[in-house]
């Protein structure tokens, strides 16, 4: 299969199966108890490996200390390993200097075990929304090249609906940041932006859709940004105890999706964040 187009940006948001923001769910009730996330782990590095593309994996702090083999391989495999800050707490739920002490952890975390400089964060459930953007500046002053936070949608968890839909330097109080913003893709349905190309959105969608979304953005001479997370990709995996349209959003199809992943990778060109950073924007790393 040729692949066509410009390069993509193939994300990972490398959590476990209870790592999900609803009330009644503490993480710490599960940590330790049994998953399947490092088979997870294997078939999609396996399947990076298998397709040629390079990935971003956004990586809590304490999937670090749990699975530190894990992440090493990610980093030798020739994948960013990023923030996804500590524990995946949502960042509007902490104070900014909660939100800065929890992603500067995840980093000395990451950075330990890699070796490498952490360059980009992704805020668990999107968590960067209107409230609190101003916690962008915390990123800054840790170093960090990008964010990848916003998703210009409005849902009752996440969003900022009129964000930028291109790749761009986030102005705070009229300032502009001296870190770039990679939003999530978006595509119009009448008159409103939706996802296509991440979790639920790729799930859901099918998969001719979402190659077509792909290809109308690459024409554009825009990039498109798959995400997942790993138990998105196994049907047989633990499940939380949801309410019925939580359960919906956050297991369907999830039988379906690493087949419809590999064909996608294997459809379209793929690479990290801070690659594609630093050829289409001259981004020094």
């Amino acid at each position: 299969m040729t692949k066509t187009g410009i390069d993509n940006m193939l994300t990972f948001d490398i959590e476990e199966w209870f790592h999900a923001n609803y009330d009644h769910i503490n993480p710490d009730d599960y940590r330790g108890k049994g998953s399947k996330f490092r088979a997870h782990m294997d078939s999609l590095l396996q399947l990076c490996s298998d397709t040629g593309c390079k990935a971003t994996f956004f990586t809590l702090g304490c999937i670090g200390e749990d699975y530190p083999d894990v992440v090493k391989a990610i980093a030798r495999e020739g994948h960013d390993v990023a923030s996804h800050g500590y524990g995946h707490q949502l960042a509007y739920k902490q104070t900014i200097g909660e939100f800065k002490a929890d992603v500067a952890k995840s980093v000395a975390i990451l950075e330990d075990l890699t070796g490498t400089k952490v360059l980009g964060y992704r805020a668990p459930s999107w968590s960067i929304v209107e409230s609190n953007l101003h916690y962008l500046t915390a990123l800054e002053e840790l170093g960090m090249v990008y964010d990848a936070s916003i998703f210009p949608v409005k849902t009752f968890l996440y969003g900022i609906p009129d964000a930028p839909q291109d790749i761009h330097k986030p102005k705070v109080n009229g300032k502009e940041l001296g870190i770039y913003e990679v939003p999530m893709s978006v595509m119009q349905v009448l008159g409103r932006n939706i996802g296509y190309s991440g979790g639920f959105y790729f799930r859901f969608f099918p998969r001719l859709l979402i190659k077509q979304a792909i290809r109308s953005a690459n024409r554009k001479g825009k990039s498109s940004i798959v995400y997942l997370h790993p138990r998105e990709i196994d049907a047989t995996e633990q499940k939380l105890s949801l309410p019925a349209k939580e359960a919906f959003i956050h297991y369907y199809n999830v039988g379906g999706t690493e087949a419809k992943l590999d064909n996608i990778l294997r459809s379209f060109r793929f690479t990290s964040i801070s690659e594609h950073l630093r050829k289409q924007h001259g981004v020094m790393l």
